[in-house]
């Protein structure tokens, strides 16, 4: 029964990381709820879409007709923003921002009419990142050998927390997840997204890349102690330390970027 609470509470753990994690990001869209003076209940603003898609949706839900429009423009070029109307149908204005290349940005602003006259919905213009499909059998493997690595290293922190010793198998099993999802599956997700495997140290300034590489190296020492049977509990303590502080960060910090005037990709972004 104790095995079981711990693994159960190091899933609830590992879960909230998750949420919390991709909730902050930069690329989480940005949802809201009514807007005064009209009859606006819900809307969804996408802050990352798919290139070569028509699937960068903008959505303001209505239980009446409604009138809106959109402000775009390529993300730090400096244009002048084009005006479009947004249309309204089946109970929701909406308009698909034109896609992008793979790490392209748009910004752009979203006013709807009220009662007391025209309404931004956000109260700063918002960025929409775009990247290229990435296939299932790629992507799927990289989410779960992430949870799986993040999984492992709540249930080893808590079972050193506990003062029990580390099952030896379970720090190389976690080592090995990382290995696979970060470094083998998270590069080929990158090249598909945006056209680059690696674009952390030394190559650039990617923090998920970054992020990534420092916990490997947080983890080497804890695995090296387990597997010569030394004591591990303060390396096992560290390297969970990292993690979590990694876990804490926003995901998609500081990513690819295309560079509009010199039609180049960029990290550190």
């Amino acid at each position: 029964m104790r095995k079981v609470l711990l693994w159960l509470l190091s899933f609830l753990i590992t879960a909230s990381f998750a949420v919390y994690q991709r909730a902050t990001g930069p690329t989480y869209p940005v949802k809201g709820g009514k807007v005064e003076g009209s009859g606006i209940y819900y809307y969804r603003l996408p802050r990352s879409c798919t290139s070569g898609a028509n699937d960068c949706l903008v959505n303001v839900s209505s239980l009446e007709p409604a009138a809106g429009r959109l402000e775009w423009r390529r993300y730090k070029t400096g244009e002048p923003f084009t005006s479009v109307p947004l249309e309204f149908k089946n109970e929701r204005l909406f308009f698909y921002l034109p896609p992008q290349p793979p790490a392209g940005k748009l910004e752009y602003r979203v006013f709807v009419k009220t009662a007391q006259g025209e309404t931004e919905l956000t109260s700063k213009p918002l960025v929409a990142r775009f990247k290229g499909a990435v296939p299932g059998w790629i992507l799927t493997p990289h989410i779960v050998l992430m949870f799986l690595f993040m999984l492992f290293s709540v249930r080893i922190f808590l079972t050193a927390a506990f003062g029990a010793p580390p099952v030896r198998h379970s720090v190389p099993a976690t080592f090995l997840f990382l290995l696979l999802g970060g470094f083998v599956f998270g590069p080929a997700t990158q090249y598909y997204a945006f056209g680059a495997a690696w674009t952390g140290f030394p190559f650039g300034y990617d923090l998920t890349d970054n992020k990534t590489l420092l916990m490997l190296l947080a983890w080497l020492p804890a695995l090296w102690a387990v597997l010569k049977e030394r004591p591990a509990r303060l390396w096992l303590n560290l390297a969970f330390a990292v993690t979590a502080a990694v876990y804490l960060v926003p995901h998609s910090l500081f990513g690819s970027e295309l560079d509009y005037k010199k039609g180049e990709v960029v990290t550190g972004k």
